[in-house]
């Protein structure tokens, strides 16, 4: 005998937090960027410290902004696998872990941080131990810089999960999926193209960004506003519940 569905709790306030999370997660990256400072390691030592004590405090907004933002960004992994599990939980599984395992690995914004206490420090201590310092930061920078590309593969592969599940789902356009897809695409390219060739990977992220922007957005708009089919995510959930292999 088929259970009430009406007695089930609505998904609409998961979506829509999970939209308002991936919002904030859309606008600290943005805010991030270009009210922020990040450090560039491709001069020389004291032209690199000098530059990170002039930016010192873009430096430390933008550490504060993308933690909050990683904050956030936990919140929506939680919620659209929770949206997403009755579609096919292996995959929802699946998106999650690429989502956590993506925050872990992206430490950029901890690099510039802890890049600009060790020049700070370097500003207090005498040569030859400042210059040593300042020589050890550049080292460090250039050595974690592959890190976003790494990190970038684990969201592609989270968004390219969460774009087939709602293609596959009958609670959230079916449009909305298939940009996320691309999106998803989109970073998994541009990653493994840093990989094997940066200085081309860096004239691709421009084409890319809008791409990914594109989907992503639409997506936490659409939960946003919209929500999802309650009766068909119910609908989905129920068979899922009843037959599991269905997913």
């Amino acid at each position: 005998m088929p259970s009430d569905t009406s007695t089930e709790p609505s998904p609409l306030l998961s979506a829509r937090m999970a939209g308002a999370l991936w919002l904030m997660v859309i606008l600290a990256g943005i805010v991030a960027v270009f009210g922020g400072a990040s450090l560039d390691s491709s001069g020389d030592s004291g032209t690199l410290a000098a530059n990170a004590l002039a930016s010192a405090s873009k430096i430390r907004l933008a550490f504060v902004i993308n933690f909050f933002g990683k904050i956030c960004y936990i919140g929506v992994t939680v919620l659209l696998y929770e949206l997403l599990k009755p579609v096919n939980k292996s995959v929802a599984l699946f998106g999650a872990f690429c989502g956590l395992a993506g925050l872990m690995s992206g430490a950029g914004s901890i690099n510039s941080f802890a890049a600009l206490s060790m020049l700070e420090e370097s500003r207090r201590a005498a040569e030859p131990v400042a210059s040593q310092l300042q020589a050890t930061v550049k080292m460090f920078l250039r050595a974690a810089a592959p890190g976003f590309g790494v990190e970038m593969v684990f969201f592609g592969c989270q968004i390219v999960s969460v774009g087939y599940l709602i293609v596959r789902s009958h609670f959230i356009p079916l449009a909305i999926g298939v940009l996320l897809l691309l999106a998803g695409s989109s970073y998994l390219i541009a990653s493994f193209t840093s990989f094997l060739s940066p200085a081309f990977g860096t004239r691709l992220l421009p084409l890319i960004v809008p791409i990914a922007l594109l989907g992503e957005g639409a997506l936490a708009l659409w939960l946003l506003l919209k929500g999802v089919n309650v009766e068909q995510w119910r609908s989905t959930a129920h068979r899922a519940t009843f037959n599991p292999a269905a997913g």
